[in-house]
C-alpha cells in the first residue's frame, strides 16, 4: 500500500543561517503542502498510514523542540510560517486523538511542553491536552514522573542549577503544569520534589534561578485547585511541609527569605486560597492561611510582588505624526560605542548599540564576548554593519514655524449676515445730518396731525384683537390682590395672631361634617350589631364589614379602633345616643339641629363643660367679677371666691401666705406684662383687627 511522502525534519538553527532566503521559502512551501496532504486525508486512510509515517513524527518533534529551546528567536520565518504552525497543530491533534496507539515520541513531556511553548494562552491547546489526558493518561503520567525524577537528581548535584538545560527543563515543566493541571498533581505528589526545591532555593542566591523555582512551585500549587476535581488536601499537605521546613510559628523561624516566603509574598497564592475557601470553608485550611498571613507580613521586606507591566494607554498627547520624533542619544552612550568601535571598526554603530543594551552598557563584557565569539545566536543573526537610526540625528522641530500671511479676501455685503434688532425702525439723527439723506422720516410733533380721538374710536379694524387683550388682562386681574397688610403681624402686635384663612375654615367644617356623618353611620351599626367590630379575620372578610368600609371610607383598623375608643368614652357614647335620638325624629318631624359653638374666649385647656383644666396642679377656681379669674387692681371682693392678694385661691386652705407670695414673685421677671400683651393680641384678633 502507498504511503505518505516523507517529511524532512527541521534543521538546527545554525544550519538555517546558512540557507538562502529564497531556498528557505521553498522548504516551507514543501512542508506546508505535505502537512496539508496528511491532514486532509480520510480517517480510515490516516489510521492505517499514520503509524508507519515516522518522518512526520520526526518533523513534529524537531519543529516543537526548536521552538521550545529558543523561545526568543522567531524560529521558522517566511510568508508561510503562520500557516505552518497551524498545520503542525492540526496534525499533532490527529496523531493524539484519531489514532488508537499514538507514537510514544508525541506523548513525551518535552513534546507536550513544546506545544505549550508554541501556543501560549490557547484554549484549543488546553482542550487538546485535556482530551489527550483522558486517552493517554498512563503514558503522560509516566513521562512526567521521569522528568520529575531527572530534575530532582540534577538539583542534588553541586552547581547543577547553573546549567541552562536544567533551567530550561524546569520552565518547560512549569508551562506543562499550567496548561494541563493533572500534571501538576504528578509533580506535587510526595515531598521529595518540594524539599529539593527548598534546598536549591537556599543554596543559590541568584534572583533568576529563584524566580524559576518559585514560578514552578506557584503553578504546581495553584493548578491543584483548577482541575475537574480540586485536590485541596494535597495542596494543604504541601503547604504544611513548606511551613515546617521554614520553621513558621516556632522559635527557630528563619529570619531570611525562604521558598515559602517568596511564594506567598510575590504571588497571589493566599488570595486564591481565600476565594476557594469562601465557597468551601474548612477549619484546617483557614487556620493555615491565617498563620501564613502572619508569616507573609513578617517577610515582606525580603520580597517584592511579581507584576506584569501594564501597557501604557495612548492618550493621543504625543507630537504630531507629520515629522519623526527625535531620539537623541546620550553622549555617554556614544562614548561607549566609540570604545567598542576602536577595536572592531567593521561593526556598525547600530549593532554595537544593540550589544550594549544586551550587556547593560558594559563595553568590557561586549569586547570579551566579541573576542571569544560567544555572542548569543539572536544577536549574531542581526546585521553587523547596521548604522545608527537616522531619527536619532534629526534636527529640532519647531512646533510653530512661520507661515506666509494669506491674502485678504474682499468681503461682500451678501456674504455677511444681516444685523437685526428692535431698534432697526428708529431714526438715526446722525444719518439724517449727512448730505443727501432722505429726511422724510423725520418729523416734529405728532406724526399724524389730522388723527383725533373720535377717529381712533371709530376705527374698528383692530377691535376684536384689542377686546381680546383687554378681557385677558381683566381675567388675570384680582381686585383683592393688594399689598399685604402687616399691621397685625406677630412682630408688631407682640403676640400670636390666629392667621387661619377662610379656606382652611371651610375645609375644617367639611372634614368635621364628614366625620360626623361617619360617626353616625358607625354608631348605628354599633347599636345594631356590635359583633361587626370584632378583630378577627372572618369579620374583616365579611360582606357587612366591606359595606361599612365603603360607606365610611375607613380601614379595618380605624373601624375597630373607633369601637374601642367609644367603649372607653361614656360621654361620647351618650352624646352619640342623643344625636341618634334627635335624628330619628318624632311625630312632628326631625329634631336634629347643628351644634353651635360658643364664641366667647376661653383659655386654652378648657374642657367641654366650660371648666378650666387643672394645669398647675390646683383645681380651677370660680371666676371673679368680669368673668376673669385674674382681674386688675385689687382683685376680687372678699368672700367672692376669687384669687386673694396673697397669691393663693380663696378657700384653698393655704396656711403659708409667705410661701404663696414668694411663688407668685418667682417668675415675674421672666413674664412681667407679656401675658397681658398676649391677651390683648387675642382680643384684637377676635375683634377682626379693629382696635378700640
Amino acid at each position: 500500500m502507498a504511503s505518505f511522502p516523507p517529511l524532512a525534519p527541521v534543521p538546527p538553527l545554525e544550519v538555517q543561517k546558512s540557507i538562502p532566503s529564497k531556498e528557505w521559502e521553498l522548504y516551507t512551501d514543501a512542508w506546508t503542502l505535505l502537512l496539508g496532504l496528511r491532514i486532509e486525508s480520510p480517517d480510515a486512510k490516516f489510521a492505517i498510514m499514520a503509524p508507519k509515517d515516522e518522518s512526520a513524527v520526526a518533523f513534529l518533534v524537531s519543529f516543537y523542540q526548536q521552538l521550545a529551546t529558543t523561545p526568543r528567536t522567531p524560529g521558522i520565518t517566511g510568508p508561510n510560517a503562520r500557516t505552518l504552525r497551524k498545520l503542525c497543530f492540526l496534525l499533532s491533534r490527529r496523531y493524539l486523538l484519531d489514532i488508537s496507539i499514538s507514537p510514544p515520541e508525541l506523548l513525551d513531556w518535552k513534546f507536550l511542553s513544546g506545544l505549550c511553548c508554541c501556543y501560549p494562552s490557547s484554549s484549543a491547546l488546553r482542550r487538546l491536552l485535556s482530551d489527550a489526558w483522558k486517552i493517554h493518561q498512563d503514558a503522560i503520567t509516566s513521562s512526567t514522573e521521569k522528568a520529575k525524577s531527572a530534575v530532582i537528581e540534577q538539583l542534588c548535584l553541586p552547581y547543577s542549577i547553573k546549567s541552562p538545560a536544567l533551567i530550561a527543563d524546569i520552565r518547560l515543566l512549569t508551562l506543562l503544569a499550567c496548561a494541563l493541571p493533572q500534571c501538576s498533581e504528578v509533580l506535587m505528589a510526595g515531598s521529595d520534589y518540594l524539599d529539593t526545591f527548598s534546598e536549591a532555593y537556599q543554596m543559590h542566591k541568584r534572583e533568576e534561578i529563584r524566580k524559576v523555582l518559585v514560578a514552578n512551585l506557584y503553578v504546581g500549587l495553584t493548578s491543584l485547585l483548577k482541575g475537574p476535581i480540586p485536590n485541596l488536601s494535597l495542596l494543604l499537605d504541601q503547604l504544611f511541609s513548606l511551613k515546617a521546613s521554614a520553621g513558621v510559628g516556632t522559635p527557630k523561624t528563619k529570619k531570611e527569605p525562604t521558598l515559602l516566603s517568596d511564594v506567598i509574598c510575590s504571588s497571589d497564592l493566599l488570595n486564591r486560597l481565600d476565594r476557594f475557601l469562601a465557597s468551601r470553608p474548612q477549619k484546617r485550611a483557614q487556620d493555615l492561611v491565617a498563620s501564613l498571613r502572619t508569616y507573609q507580613n513578617d517577610s515582606k521586606g525580603f520580597h517584592h510582588r511579581y507584576q506584569k507591566q501594564k501597557a501604557r494607554l495612548d492618550k493621543g498627547k504625543n507630537r504630531a505624526s507629520d515629522y519623526s520624533a527625535p531620539e537623541d542619544m546620550h553622549i555617554h552612550k556614544m562614548s561607549l560605542v566609540t570604545q567598542v568601535q576602536d577595536l572592531f571598526p567593521d561593526l556598525g554603530s547600530g549593532y554595537i548599540v544593540r550589544l550594549l543594551d544586551a550587556y547593560d552598557d558594559n563595553p568590557e563584557i561586549v569586547v570579551a564576548h566579541l573576542l571569544d565569539d560567544s555572542i548569543p545566536s539572536e544577536l549574531q543573526t542581526l546585521d553587523k554593519s547596521e548604522p545608527l537610526p537616522t531619527s536619532g540625528i534629526s534636527t529640532h522641530h519647531d512646533p510653530m514655524p512661520p507661515h506666509a500671511t494669506p491674502p485678504e479676501t474682499p468681503s461682500t455685503p451678501e456674504s455677511l449676515p444681516a444685523r437685526r434688532n428692535i431698534f432697526d425702525k428708529d431714526v438715526d439723527l446722525a444719518e439724517l445730518s449727512r448730505d443727501g439723506t432722505d429726511t422724510s422720516a423725520l418729523h416734529f410733533g405728532r406724526a399724524n396731525r389730522d388723527l383725533t380721538a373720535d377717529t381712533i374710536l371709530e376705527d374698528r379694524s383692530h377691535h376684536a384683537a384689542n377686546k381680546a387683550a383687554i378681557m385677558s388682562a381683566l381675567a388675570t386681574f384680582d381686585s383683592d390682590d393688594d399689598e399685604r397688610d402687616d399691621t397685625y403681624d406677630v412682630a408688631d402686635v407682640g403676640g400670636t395672631v390666629d392667621s387661619t384663612t377662610a379656606d382652611a375654615d371651610a375645609d375644617a367644617e367639611t372634614r368635621a361634617r364628614l366625620q360626623e356623618t361617619a360617626d353616625m353611620a358607625l354608631f348605628r351599626t354599633y347599636k345594631s350589631s356590635p359583633a361587626l367590630f370584632a378583630r378577627d379575620t372572618a369579620t374583616r372578610r365579611s360582606q357587612p364589614r366591606a359595606s361599612l368600609k365603603r360607606e365610611t371610607g375607613m380601614t379595618d383598623e380605624a373601624i375597630e379602633g373607633w369601637a374601642v375608643m367609644l367603649a372607653r368614652d361614656p360621654r361620647r357614647l351618650s352624646k352619640l345616643e342623643d344625636s341618634l335620638t334627635l335624628t330619628a325624629g318624632g311625630p312632628g318631624g326631625s329634631m336634629a339641629q347643628p351644634e353651635l359653638r360658643s364664641t366667647s374666649y376661653r383659655r386654652p385647656g378648657n374642657d367641654d363643660d366650660g371648666l378650666e383644666s387643672d394645669t398647675d396642679g390646683q383645681s380651677a377656681a370660680p371666676r371673679g367679677r368680669g368673668g376673669s379669674s385674674r382681674g386688675r387692681g385689687r382683685g376680687a371682693r372678699r368672700g367672692s371666691g376669687g384669687p386673694r392678694r396673697g397669691g393663693g385661691p380663696a378657700g384653698s386652705g393655704d396656711q403659708n401666705p409667705a410661701a404663696s407670695r414668694q411663688k407668685k414673685e418667682e417668675n415675674k421677671s421672666s413674664r412681667a406684662n407679656h401675658n397681658r400683651r398676649q391677651q390683648r393680641a387675642k382680643k384684637v384678633a377676635r375683634a377682626g383687627g379693629m382696635v378700640g
